[in-house]
């Protein structure tokens, strides 16, 4: 298994819960290297589970083996730690799963055909689709575009709801984006993954645990 377009990954520890983030850069088929912003990692072989967000194919699970090890490179890069990454085996491919959505508030203008603008919150996000709140009455079938980074360039959306939700004081759209581009979804994606990455991640403090946690 190649990965197509992979960037970042979210490693495991070997009790299984969400260790620390890496960057990827893949040297060849199912051979990777990872890098590391925590500081506190040792040396280490071990095998455990790595989930890859890939802009083509999605969320990537797999069992992999790694050696953690330091950095020779950290003076340049500030990522003290790296391991040498080989995928044993895919669990899952998450390929063009459009209902993973990440919860968001995100304040923006949306544009109406009739140039019109809206201002809303959206409040959950998927590579198919947004759910936002607003004050004003829409209808099925009504378009919009908004814009927004989702990662280093400003992404400009089309969209259409699909379903509307009363709501106290206001209404929710269930809409679905028409038209992405290749680059434009791998951007989404890429920013839906960050976010759950972040859930993950605050779920640990709350437990009292940490990436910065040895392995």
């Amino acid at each position: 298994m190649r990965l197509k377009d992979c960037e970042s990954c979210l490693v495991y520890g070997s009790d299984r819960k969400p260790l620390s983030r890496a960057r990827v850069v893949e040297i060849k088929e199912n051979v990777l290297q990872l890098f590391f912003t925590t500081s506190r990692l040792r040396n280490a072989r071990l095998k455990t589970i790595v989930d890859f967000y890939d802009g083509q194919k999605g969320l990537v699970r797999s069992l992999c083996s790694l050696t953690l090890k330091k950095n020779p490179g950290f003076f340049e890069t500030g990522e003290p730690w790296m391991a040498d990454c080989a995928i044993v085996k895919v669990y899952e491919e998450f390929q063009r799963q459009k209902d993973v959505r990440a919860k968001v508030q995100l304040s923006t203008e949306f544009v109406l055909e009739d140039g019109s603008y809206v201002a809303g919150t959206i409040r959950n996000i998927s590579a198919g689709g947004l759910f936002f709140v607003t004050s004003r009455e829409l209808r099925p079938g009504d378009r919009f575009v908004f814009v927004h980074k989702f990662k280093t360039d400003v992404c400009r959306v089309s969209a259409r709801v699909l379903r509307v939700q009363e709501l106290q004081g206001g209404y929710g759209y269930g809409c679905q984006f028409m038209g992405l581009s290749p680059g434009e979804e791998a951007d989404i994606r890429n920013f839906v993954y960050l976010k759950q990455i972040q859930r993950q991640m605050d779920r640990q403090k709350k437990l009292g645990l940490s990436e910065e946690d040895e392995v």
